[in-house]
């Protein structure tokens, strides 16, 4: 599926050269431990699981994308855990998913930090994309801290294309597809910026 994906910086602290990938489609793991410093990128793509992320040592720089697309009777159930064991670490999760049809996508994500895990930065985010009625979606983030010298943001947020930016789009003489591509690919850009994935 993913075949040789280039890494693009996201994250001023990570050396992208000395980034460690780890694909979960093929890794085929759910709890991943990070007990040595260092830059890593997990990336997942339409999968279900429960994927755990284990931080257990410090100057531990891990970025996560999931990215999602559902078509007819596809059926997504995922949970991530962002799991600050170790002080001075960071973890930044970002989901994003496009749905059609009949699709369903379940989603609860937990950031935990540990109460010796001072110094954490810890980021959550899922966005979703409905674009048919037969559509179910249920997001649900959440955060667990122990520590009180941290920094955590969480969030969720599930929605339709704007009717006023294809109107616009239209007027620029796209027709009605061209300018929902254009918005659904606009969506997923912050992702495939992120990971510049080659065919194989």
């Amino acid at each position: 599926m993913l075949d040789e994906i280039k890494i693009q910086n996201s994250n001023p602290k990570m050396t992208i050269k000395n980034a460690k990938l780890i694909n979960l489609n093929k890794e085929k793991k759910e709890t991943l431990i990070f007990n040595k410093p260092g830059d890593y990128v997990v990336f997942f793509n339409n999968i279900s699981g429960d994927f755990n992320f284990r931080i257990e040592a410090e100057n531990v720089n891990l970025e996560i994308y999931g990215l999602f697309v559902g078509r007819n009777n596809d059926q997504f159930t995922i949970k991530t855990t962002q799991h600050h064991i170790a002080p001075n670490s960071l973890s930044n999760l970002l989901v994003k998913g496009v749905f059609f049809d009949q699709a369903k996508f379940f989603y609860r994500g937990l950031v935990r930090i540990e109460k010796k895990a001072q110094k954490s930065h810890a980021y959550q985010k899922n966005q979703n994309l409905i674009l048919s009625s037969g559509v179910d979606i249920d997001s649900k983030p959440d955060l667990e801290i122990l520590a009180n010298d941290v920094f955590c943001t969480h969030g969720s947020t599930t929605g339709y294309l704007n009717e006023e930016e294809i109107f616009y789009l239209k007027s620029r003489g796209l027709n009605e597809p061209q300018a929902k591509n254009l918005l659904i690919e606009g969506f997923v850009k912050e992702v495939k910026e992120k990971l510049k994935i080659k065919p194989s």
